[in-house]
């Protein structure tokens, strides 16, 4: 059976994005801002085995931790923001490495907003 794991950098990313989220005032309490990116998080977590994969852009190499090829997969979780997981796969584990959206990370994609 195939399982999905975050890297521990990865957790961090998230709570970070959880913080960034209200400091911008996407989101005016956190308790929403948490919701919204456990939701992302949970859309990787049960679907990722399952999402078309494509090759990440030489950039995102380094966050390699065990030294496969990073995939990407993506999920629009609005008509604005895409979030992008890069993950390694190892056997019948996903081990998703960077997770990131498109205001993020859009130039290093070759996408303009």
């Amino acid at each position: 059976m195939k399982q999905v794991r975050f890297a521990k950098s990865v957790a961090v990313l998230l709570e970070d994005s959880v913080k960034k989220l209200v400091e911008k005032n996407y989101f005016s309490e956190e308790d929403y801002a948490v919701s919204y990116i456990r939701d992302v998080a949970s859309f990787f977590m049960w679907n990722l085995p399952n999402l078309m994969s494509v090759d990440a852009p030489e950039y995102f190499n380094r966050y390699r931790v065990d030294g496969k090829p990073i995939k990407m997969v993506k999920y629009c979780k609005s008509n604005r923001t895409t979030w992008y997981a890069f993950y390694e796969e190892l056997d019948e584990i996903y081990s998703i490495v960077y997770i990131a959206n498109n205001h993020l990370i859009g130039h290093k994609l070759g996408i303009s907003l």
